[in-house]
């Protein structure tokens, strides 16, 4: 089944179509199911290296 999602971080709109294994039953089964489909990274941006500052320097108004 196709579901359309809208996920919203920081102010950021991401909105796709995606293809749900079978028919969801709830909200949380959801959920549950775009945890598992998503890779979370992050670093401590104050301490990091320049290297990994370019990796998540995404926007050009962020103050370092």
């Amino acid at each position: 089944m196709k579901i359309a999602v809208e996920i919203t971080i920081f102010g950021h709109v991401f909105s796709e179509v995606v293809d749900y294994p079978g028919t969801p039953k709830s909200h949380a089964e959801v959920i549950q199911w775009l945890i598992r489909q998503t890779d979370f990274k992050w670093v401590n941006y104050e301490e990091a290296s320049t290297e990994d500052k370019m990796v998540y320097h995404l926007e050009s108004d962020i103050k370092q």
